[in-house]
């Protein structure tokens, strides 16, 4: 269905808006993200990355906004409509 948009989270641009598909990790990962409301089908929008190589994401999910690393946000993949 999504397999040519498929694309870890970080590699969004700002303003850009995606549907999680994957959460790419452990129980653990996939727990915590869970528990701050970013699941499997959960509507994400990339508010902003941070300035410095390897940097973090803030995105918006609904009316929350998380502050994610860059290394969680590899492991999440998103699909564009």
């Amino acid at each position: 269905m999504y397999e040519d948009a498929v694309r870890p989270l970080n590699e969004l641009k700002p303003g850009q808006k995606a549907f999680v598909v994957a959460l790419m990790g452990g129980r653990s990962f996939q727990t915590r993200l869970i528990d701050m409301g970013l699941n499997v089908g959960s509507a994400v929008e990339l508010i902003r990355t941070a300035n410095v190589r390897g940097g973090g994401a803030l995105v918006a999910v609904g009316e929350t906004r998380l502050a994610i690393g860059s290394g969680m946000a590899g492991k999440i993949l998103v699909a564009s409509d």
